[in-house]
This record gives C-alpha cells, sequence and structure tokens, in this order.
C-alpha cells in the first residue's frame, strides 16, 4: 500500500441533535435517533472508501454537527480506530469534538478522551439568559461552567467556547458580560460569530413578522471592536477574523481551511477538497447510509460513493480561493511569492487593478512579502473577498 506525503485533514459531520436552534441552518435532524448506530457505521465505510489504496497522513479530525457528543463513546472510538487503520493518524494530531453544554458528563470525556479525543468545542453562545432563549438552547450558562469543571477533570484543557455577537435586543453591555464570563472559565480557545439571519430558519419568520427587529451591523461593528481589545488584554492572540487563542493553541484543523490545505469531508452534508477537486457529500443521512452500504465499486479518490456534487477548479477558481482564505489569518496572511511560484503569476499580475483600490482604500498592505487585512480591512472583509471573486 502507497503512502503519500500530503497531510489531510478529517471533517466528520455529525447530523443528529436534540433541538433544532432558532437560529441554525446546518445539515442537523432531531428525529433520527434510531439511526446513530447504523450511521456511525455507514460512517466507518466511507473513510474505508475515501483512503482507498493509498495510506496517507492525517494530523486533524474533527467530530462537528450538529452534536456529535450524542454519539456514544463506543461509536466514537470505532471511528477513530477506523481513522487510524485506513490513514496515517499523526501521534500528535488534535482530535477535535464539538459539543453541547448539557450533553456531557465527566464519565462521557473521559470516554471520548480515552478514544483519543484531546480538544473540545462547547457551543455556548451566550451568558445572557434572554439572549439564550432568544436562540432557543437548551443550557444556561451555569451548564457551561459544569461543562468546563467536567473537561478537566476528564484531562481535557484544550477546549473552545463559542460565542454569538450581533443577536437582535443584545447591547454592547450584554456582550461585554458574556466575553468576561468567557474569559474567567480560561479557555485556550474562543470563536466569535456575528449573527447572519439565515433563510428558512425560525428566526427569518420571527423577523418577518416583527417578533425581532434586524440586527444593527454597527452594533455589531462596535461589539467586534470591543472584542477585540477585551482579548488582546487578556493575552489572546486573533490570528483569523473570528478566532482567538493562547499562543501555540490555534486550532490545527481551522488552519487547515484557511491555508486553503486539503481535507476530506465524510459524513452526510460534509464538503472536501482535495487533488483540486471541491465536493458536497448527500445531505439526507438514510440516503447516505443506503449509499454507503450499497456501494459497489468507489469513485476515484478523494470521492466516495455518498458524493453528490463535485467540481474540479479552474486554476482561477483555486488563486481566488486561495486568497481568500488566506487572508482570513490576520498575522499570517498570504505570502505572495509562494502564490507566484504556484500559480505562475505574481499577485500584480492576476488583480492588478482590483489590489490597487483595496490598498487605496485601505483595507489590505503588504509587509515582509505577505498580504495583509489591515484593521480596517478586518471590519469590511467580505466586501475585500467578493472583489476577489
Amino acid at each position: 500500500m502507497k503512502t503519500s506525503n500530503t497531510s489531510l485533514s478529517l471533517y466528520l459531520h455529525i447530523p443528529f441533535c436534540r433541538h433544532r436552534c432558532s437560529y441554525c441552518d446546518f445539515n442537523t435532524y432531531t428525529s433520527l435517533a434510531d439511526l446513530q448506530e447504523a450511521y456511525a457505521a455507514a460512517l466507518i465505510a466511507e473513510i474505508g472508501q475515501a483512503a482507498g489504496e493509498a495510506r496517507r497522513p492525517v494530523h486533524t479530525v474533527f467530530f462537528g454537527g450538529g452534536t456529535p457528543s450524542l454519539l456514544s463513546p463506543q461509536a466514537i472510538a470505532r471511528i477513530l480506530q477506523a481513522a487510524r487503520e485506513r490513514f496515517v493518524l499523526s501521534p500528535t494530531a488534535e482530535i477535535t469534538i464539538e459539543a453541547n453544554p448539557g450533553t456531557v458528563d465527566e464519565a462521557y470525556l473521559t470516554a471520548v478522551r480515552a478514544a483519543g479525543v484531546n480538544r473540545l468545542s462547547f457551543g455556548v453562545q451566550s451568558a445572557i439568559p434572554a439572549e439564550l432563549q432568544l436562540l432557543e438552547r437548551e443550557h444556561d450558562f451555569p451548564a457551561v461552567v459544569e461543562a468546563v469543571q467536567m473537561a478537566r477533570a476528564a484531562g481535557l484543557e484544550n477546549f473552545n467556547l463559542d460565542l454569538i455577537y450581533g443577536l437582535p435586543g443584545q447591547t454592547l453591555a450584554s456582550w461585554e458580560q458574556s466575553i468576561r464570563a468567557a474569559l474567567a472559565l480560561d479557555p485556550a480557545h474562543l470563536s466569535l460569530y456575528c449573527l447572519t439571519i439565515e433563510p428558512g430558519t425560525p428566526m427569518q419568520r420571527w423577523l418577518e413578522n416583527g417578533r425581532i427587529s434586524p440586527p444593527d451591523p454597527d452594533l455589531a461593528a462596535d461589539q467586534y471592536d470591543l472584542a477585540c481589545r477585551l482579548l488582546a488584554e487578556a493575552g489572546l492572540e486573533h490570528y483569523e477574523i473570528s478566532n482567538w487563542a493562547k499562543p501555540g493553541l490555534a486550532c490545527a484543523h481551522n488552519l487547515t481551511y484557511w491555508r486553503n490545505g486539503e481535507y476530506l469531508g465524510l459524513g452526510a452534508g460534509a464538503h472536501g477538497h482535495a487533488t483540486g477537486v471541491r465536493y458536497e457529500v448527500v445531505k439526507q443521512p438514510r440516503v447516505y447510509v443506503r449509499r454507503i452500504s450499497t456501494a459497489v465499486s468507489p469513485p476515484t479518490y478523494p470521492l466516495t460513493t455518498a458524493v453528490a456534487r463535485h467540481h474540479t477548479l479552474t486554476r482561477r477558481e483555486a488563486m481566488s480561493d486561495t486568497l481568500i482564505t488566506q487572508l482570513r489569518l490576520l498575522q499570517e496572511g498570504l505570502d505572495t511569492a509562494t502564490f507566484a511560484a504556484k500559480f505562475g503569476q505574481t499577485l500584480e499580475e492576476a488583480y492588478g487593478d482590483t489590489l490597487l483600490q483595496l490598498k487605496e482604500w485601505g483595507l489590505l498592505e503588504e509587509r515582509n512579502g505577505r498580504l495583509l487585512l489591515t484593521r480596517k480591512g478586518w471590519f469590511l472583509s467580505n466586501q475585500v473577498f467578493y472583489r476577489f471573486m
């Protein structure tokens, strides 16, 4: 069996939830608890399909969802064992599982740690009861405190907390309260996301019928600015637009995305990117299980029999993807010489007028051979990315 040199990340989508939150448009399902064992078996089979004949190195594994912590520790262990058997899983691989406070206890966390999980990501979203109620989260903040204590007792010190700003009715003061409450738990990592009201969600219906007011983009910008200041004071490094970490504890899995690296997305609705191909797995979990279980011969790497759509990137699309992903890394940015070597064209040759205009507007700058967003550009990053699409 051949061994490849390109180190991959594995994203494993677990689509089960106990309850669907008001803002959520992820590929999640609340009525499929009976499918969990069959789904885990299908995911193990898809790992085998995706691996093919070559043993490829893997440096991160990420269980996302949904609520991956609804899977039993035994299922998590079996899935990780399959990954070890079919890939070359680094001994120092970062293995993350997303969890909702209230869905885990110390015994569960101890068991998944024994299976190999060494990083957690807790969906906290807010410390304010009224905001958690608006988001239709099932936990309260004391449950977050308890979950963090249990994680530490289980030996899982490396954890992320997610928070959301830009909520209807949220103030600068309530946002500061959530940040300070999160910081008091001394997390290794914080992810702060601006609310987007997505089509088809309860929150969009509430907006249409006047139950909630539209988010205020100026207030959201002030909240982001406040977060930048408070987290810098706390010693966290702002390494990506929405992410902060203690020194040396940036999320290695997400760095694969932001460096436009290769990753296999496995499980219902997962997306992947490898060998110049982007693809999407079929969304419906029962259809996913059926397509994996009735497989005859899997297609060519990186595709599996569960893939619904795939697209080979053009050179121009690959250039655009490289720019848009790497500019999200605020300290690292894009190495201009590496870009030119990879694509046979300098940034100036490829994007001359656009580049000049964005620099003149004070949204981009070049420093030490790297293209970076300016601080002003952090707030208007979507405008920058749009111009490179």
